[in-house]
């Protein structure tokens, strides 16, 4: 496990939220370095490993906040959208006095959007979720929702799972026996954190939907931009960013081999040497 030391702040958002900061001190800097924006149904302490092993790298900070809804930071607001977190990230980097990003999952959907308003100049996502030019879609939200809204949590879980497809061979699982397991994995430390933040999915979800965009927005990204998606990942992930990737100017897309869509909660060492490489040119 990497050494680096991990320091906590807060970061206080323009509506007055507050945000859990962690940051990872390379060489003992607190300041500039790389913001990483984590993924739906998770918390920033998923990504530790993954902040200490990039500032290691980088010999510089990594910073990792929570998003709304997990640890120490404000809940998500009645008016949520991708428009809040996209303001979150821009008071992270304000805070930090970072002008570089990563995002992973939805945090890379945040990213994207957040790249072509917010003052970045290196912007690299793994897997992000985005829909582009409609390439992204759930029919299975509705179901997801009403077992929600109908308490059964470990089925929620198993539509979630089966709809995205990022647990590997286990989200094709007939839907009663998935939900068999998450009954059982519900039990854990790990379960009870991710049945906690269940609710939280359906609104990103639907902030993904609605962020849906043609190619002409997101000519305002960063000339420095790198698309990752991994080799063992859903096919989604690729064909979106992939998509993406052509129609910028200057972007950068590769494949890397044998990943899954879990590789920076790992974290997986491909993923850490080829952001080390980017955020160093």
């Amino acid at each position: 496990m990497a050494a680096t030391q991990i320091l906590g702040s807060s970061v206080q958002t323009p509506d007055g939220a507050v945000l859990e900061l962690f940051t990872a001190a390379g060489d003992g800097q607190t300041e500039g370095g790389v913001v990483v924006v984590h993924g739906s149904m998770v918390t920033a302490e998923l990504y530790r490993d993954f902040a200490q092993r990039l500032a290691e790298s980088l010999h510089a900070p990594v910073h990792l906040y929570n998003r709304r809804g997990r640890g120490a930071s404000s809940g998500q607001p009645e008016d949520y959208s991708l428009a809040v977190e996209i303001s979150d990230l821009g008071a992270v980097l304000a805070h930090t006095g970072s002008q570089a990003v990563f995002g992973h999952n939805y945090g890379g959907c945040i990213a994207l959007h957040g790249g072509r308003t917010l003052d970045i100049a290196q912007l690299a996502v793994y897997d992000p979720i985005i829909s582009f030019n409609g390439s992204y879609s759930a029919g299975w939200l509705d179901d997801y929702e009403a077992a929600l809204s109908h308490g059964d949590e470990e089925k929620a879980l198993a539509v979630l799972l089966r709809g995205l497809q990022t647990a590997g061979p286990v989200s094709k699982l007939p839907l009663p026996i998935l939900t068999v397991l998450n009954r059982i994995g519900s039990r854990t430390q790990p379960g009870k954190v991710l049945t906690r933040l269940l609710p939280t999915g359906p609104r990103e979800i639907r902030a993904v939907l609605a962020a849906d965009s043609k190619a002409e927005p997101f000519d305002a990204l960063p000339l420095e931009t790198l698309f990752l998606v991994g080799g063992a990942s859903p096919e989604y992930f690729a064909e979106a960013a992939q998509k993406l990737d052509g129609v910028l100017p200057a972007s950068d897309f590769d494949v890397l081999p044998k990943l899954a869509h879990d590789a920076p909660e790992r974290p997986a060492r491909a993923l850490i040497e080829r952001l080390a490489e980017f955020f160093s040119s």
